[in-house]
């Protein structure tokens, strides 16, 4: 079966949860005997690869600027994705694409994901547009994914619509080494993190402000980046406590030896559903501080802790610190629960026979 995944940045992963869920699922569909061609954008990639784990890669372009990016690069993969048996769409703001494959008689496996338009980045127009695209793609024929219970309830409830609940997965660590915690000065076992884009709706200035409250002694870590959020970042750095690290953007084994070696995660993000980096750090078996979201006890359920405010943060933070014991009991729930909910094998399965029913009534 011959398989495009289109509506994301590309791979290898070098973003979000869209592009992770790309790259592990495209892989194991090829290894299962599938042609997969993920479409990539061309300016995160000046390097061009052809091919990456068995899939073959297209880099396409698309024009600069955050409203129109994924959609102008979506309708020129879109283009190549029609000569293939079945088309996996990631991202809601993809919608008008999506409907003119189904007007061309191609049905997609189309990942909605969570409430895109209530992100803070968007201005009032673009985030109506994303309202918007929500309604086209629940009037559409393709089959909508979403990626978390409490996603498929908000298209029930405000569409009537029923969804495909297929969440992310996760692995733990496969490198544990130590080198580049020695390149940002940290030590193992002996700092804080927060993974993410650096974005307001991810809390990262509430993470920073609870650290510093907490006052551990040790350093507060903050891996990530963020593409149009330049003022927000100045921000966060202007309020960082003295030793707090900022890595930017780390992936692969970069970002696995951080994993690996973390103390404590602290997850902010309020908006969406299963939160890719939420997993990756159960799969590490790390003690994992979550904002307190529906989504988010959804996945992490009684294997961690919950916070709403930077104070309440700050308690769990030194709790967590004081108890070494309480530390590796939550980490290793977290990593049991992992295992049995997320797991990338039972993902690509689902994905697989989608996009077989897709491939059958063409």
């Amino acid at each position: 079966m011959k398989i495009a995944i289109i509506g994301h940045r590309g791979v290898p992963a070098r973003y979000g949860g869209f592009e992770t869920c790309a790259e592990q699922v495209g892989r194991r569909l090829a290894a299962r005997g599938h042609d997969v061609t993920a479409y990539g954008r061309a300016r995160y990639y000046p390097e061009r690869p052809r091919e990456f784990a068995g899939m073959r890669l297209r880099m396409l372009p698309s024009m600069p600027g955050k409203h129109v990016e994924t959609l102008s690069h979506t309708a020129v993969a879109a283009w190549g994705a029609r000569r293939h048996d079945a088309i996996i769409c990631m991202g809601v703001g993809n919608a008008p694409i999506v409907r003119l494959l189904e007007a061309a008689h191609h049905r997609t496996v189309f990942n909605v994901d969570g409430a895109d338009w209530q992100r803070a980045k968007w201005s009032a127009p673009a985030a109506g547009y994303l309202r918007a695209c929500e309604g086209m793609a629940a009037r559409g024929s393709s089959t909508l994914v979403a990626d978390a219970q409490c996603v498929a309830a908000y298209y029930r409830a405000h569409f009537g619509r029923a969804t495909e609940v297929i969440p992310y997965g996760a692995e733990p660590p496969a490198d544990r080494g130590v080198d580049v915690l020695r390149r940002f000065g940290l030590e193992p076992g002996r700092y804080v993190m927060f993974a993410g884009r650096l974005v307001p709706e991810n809390s990262v200035h509430d993470y920073l402000d609870g650290a510093r409250v907490a006052a551990l002694g040790i350093p507060t870590v903050v891996v990530g980046d963020a593409t149009y959020a330049s003022a927000y970042i100045r921000e966060l750095r202007a309020r960082a406590q003295e030793g707090t690290v900022f890595t930017g953007y780390q992936f692969g084994a970069a970002y696995q030896q951080l994993s690996a070696h973390a103390a404590i995660f602290v997850l902010g993000a309020r908006v969406g559903g299963t939160h890719p980096a939420l997993l990756e750090q159960m799969a590490a078996g790390n003690c994992v501080l979550a904002v307190d979201t529906e989504s988010n006890r959804e996945v992490l359920g009684d294997a961690g802790l919950y916070w709403s405010h930077p104070d309440d943060l700050a308690r769990a933070l030194v709790r967590c610190w004081r108890d070494e014991a309480l530390r590796a009991e939550l980490g290793a729930a977290a990593r049991a629960r992992q295992v049995a909910r997320y797991d990338w094998d039972a993902v690509t399965s689902r994905y697989e026979d989608l996009c077989q029913e897709i491939a059958a009534q063409k």
